[in-house]
């Protein structure tokens, strides 16, 4: 009978699973102060706020943060809805909206705006719409965000839209036809690297989800995966990755920083 070799770093470091993959559950995402502080926020904000804003530089964690949010929302309140930001409209969002809330929307923006207000008024659970990589929107459907939320002077929040993008839309919402957007959200956080502590204790909790309770990296190590990757999580998951590969490969037993991989992070 044929039986699939394991994979040589799973087999080699006694992983039961990849380590430093985004496979994981939204559960078991390493509690950083960043993340715990977004949760606490988001979980906040979707209660009263119109408008909450997420911010970081590329690979700190905010989709991360998103997913575990999402899946923490209570759904008996609340209906999510994901949407990219990729090339976004203002016409492609409204009519997103309508369709993730099962509702055909029509062709015109105009009629498609009009029936987003009489819908979104007329929902039992509150809508969060989620626009992940909101920095490759266009400016439209940015500016567009601030109209969607106001509902006939309603001092009650019917919608909450979390924006979520790189760190230079902040920069964007200061010009000064943003400002009426820009002064509509009240609370926002903008993600930060890990710490040096964080960093170890981020890349010790990514082996032992994999299934090992020993450590693979020295200190030493540690520190310069923390020092090359400025802490930022994607970074040292491809340094840690690649490094495992070649420690495989050379049947290391505890990587030290002469052994890591690096590439232009």
């Amino acid at each position: 009978m044929n039986t699939i070799a394991a994979h040589p770093v799973l087999s080699h470091f006694g992983f039961i699973r990849m380590p430093f993959d985004k496979s994981f559950a939204s559960s078991q995402a390493f509690s950083s102060p960043a993340l715990t502080d977004a949760l606490s926020m988001l979980s906040l904000g979707a209660e009263t706020e119109d408008i909450l804003l997420l911010t970081g530089p590329i690979g700190c964690g905010k989709s991360v943060a998103l997913r575990a949010f999402i899946d923490t929302l209570d759904t008996n309140r609340f209906t999510p809805v994901y949407i990219r930001g990729l090339d976004l409209t203002a016409s492609d969002l409204v009519k997103s909206i309508l369709s993730s809330l099962l509702i055909d929307p029509p062709y015109r923006y105009a009629a498609a705006c009009s029936l987003y207000f009489k819908s979104v008024s007329e929902l039992q659970r509150k809508p969060v719409i989620v626009i992940d990589d909101a920095q490759d929107m266009h400016e439209s459907a940015l500016l567009a965000i601030k109209t969607l939320v106001n509902f006939d002077s309603d001092s009650t929040s019917r919608i909450t839209f979390i924006i979520c993008a790189q760190s230079e839309l902040r920069e964007t919402l200061r010009y000064s036809r943003c400002t009426a957007l820009q002064q509509r959200i009240r609370h926002w956080i903008d993600f930060s690297a890990l710490s040096l502590t964080d960093t170890c204790n981020y890349i010790e909790h990514s082996i032992k989800l994999a299934g090992r309770n020993s450590s693979v990296f020295s200190d030493n190590a540690k520190a310069e995966i923390h020092k090359r990757s400025n802490g930022i999580p994607r970074r040292i998951n491809r340094i840690c990755l690649r490094t495992l590969f070649e420690g495989a490969a050379n049947k290391c037993s505890l990587i030290d920083h002469a052994d890591l991989i690096f590439d232009d992070v």
